[in-house]
């Protein structure tokens, strides 16, 4: 087009042009200041026309600043993330920035253990006894899973390396919160091609993944992963997924029976770490026993300001023995069969609000125990 003009300037825009190009461009900029770009083709090809005419003032348009949120937001130290005008409606999700107030907090409810819960639940570590043949495979199956686990994490019950501990949790948790969704999936697929209910069972597993998850969440604020440690995460689930899936579609009980054994040996596990925790002399006593809990853990379990990280450890506990007695019992239902948990779901939820609404927190704490001082 530059070329045209040159070529036959009849073309070439006169002085009321500019004068009137000018004011339509200032309207454009005021309208395109958040969304357009002066690299897009459309500038680019104005840009091209006008170049090297003075009467036209190019640079004073078509500076990039001038499009930009504003200055502040060229500045490396004054960056915002934020880019749309914000409304006063309140979003659904509590998403806003102004109606967050504590992140930590815009989490579901769990449910809120007592100290009295957690210890009933050390002192009783139930284990189930196969009775039927699919049972006895099952638990056959993951107590090889188990014993193989422990010898590749290194884990022993007596004076086990930290680092040992700390990877076995994180691949733990993240191959626990797979069966639960993986079911409700299954489940609400069934709903959808049966056309029938699904009563109840599709949010208790799904709470159950989000829960393993928010234990994975939790402890990855207190160790990282390493390279050895990702890729038996990735392992166990391009492993254990494909499997667990083909059998649910066969038989259900037998997943969730498995999974039952499975939050078995996790309670073994979590049982173990919090004796060798309180038990002193021991590697993880004196690399643990003096840690804070962090906040997300706080926020979670309702936890005071001056828990410590062996709290959140027992609620993981109380957590997984949760999820395996809830295994076990949906183990032994039909697939069409109400869920016996919904009502406890609702209990749950009320006792988070309370406690919410009056400012409290839950009365899990190993303060006399491990002679820890209170938060200045």
């Amino acid at each position: 087009l530059r070329q045209a003009t040159c070529l036959f300037p009849i073309f070439r825009p006169s002085e009321a042009m500019a004068v009137g190009l000018r004011a339509s461009s200032n309207a454009l900029r005021q309208l395109t200041m958040r969304t357009i770009r002066p690299a897009t083709p459309v500038f680019r090809l104005a840009t091209k026309c006008c170049q090297g005419r003075q009467d036209f003032h190019g640079p004073s348009f078509w500076n990039a600043r001038s499009f930009s949120v504003g200055k502040d937001s060229l500045d490396e130290d004054t960056t915002t993330i934020v880019h749309f005008r914000e409304s006063k409606t309140p979003h659904p999700l509590l998403a806003k920035p102004h109606q967050q107030g504590n992140a930590e907090l815009s989490i579901s409810l769990n449910h809120i253990w007592s100290e009295e819960e957690i210890q009933e639940r050390l002192d009783n570590l139930y284990q189930h006894r196969p009775k039927s043949m699919t049972d006895k495979i099952m638990h056959r199956i993951m107590w090889s899973l188990y014993r193989s686990f422990n010898w590749v994490t290194g884990f022993k019950p007596v004076n086990t390396p930290v680092r040992a501990v700390e990877w076995r949790l994180i691949v733990l948790e993240s191959f626990a919160g797979v069966p639960g969704f993986m079911a409700a999936m299954f489940r609400h697929f069934r709903c959808l091609r049966t056309l029938q209910r699904d009563h109840g069972w599709i949010h208790t597993l799904l709470e159950e993944a989000e829960n393993e998850r928010m234990h994975l969440l939790i402890c990855m604020k207190m160790f990282k992963a390493g390279f050895m440690t990702r890729c038996l995460v990735m392992g166990a689930q391009v492993f254990m997924t494909p499997f667990l899936a083909a059998i649910y579609v066969v038989n259900p009980g037998a997943v969730h029976r498995f999974v039952g054994y499975l939050e078995e040996t996790a309670c073994l596990t979590y049982a173990n770490i919090i004796h060798q925790v309180e038990t002193k002399g021991t590697p993880l006593n004196e690399a643990w026993s003096h840690l804070r809990a962090p906040g997300l853990a706080k926020a979670y379990w309702k936890l005071s300001e001056d828990a410590m990280w062996i709290d959140a450890l027992k609620c993981m506990f109380a957590d997984e023995s949760n999820h395996r007695d809830v295994n076990h019992t949906f183990a032994t239902m039909n697939s069409d069969d109400p869920n016996p948990f919904v009502s406890k779901h609702r209990k749950d939820a009320a006792v988070a609000w309370r406690l919410d609404a009056q400012g409290l927190s839950a009365d899990v704490g190993c303060h006399k125990t491990l002679e820890v001082k209170t938060k200045e």
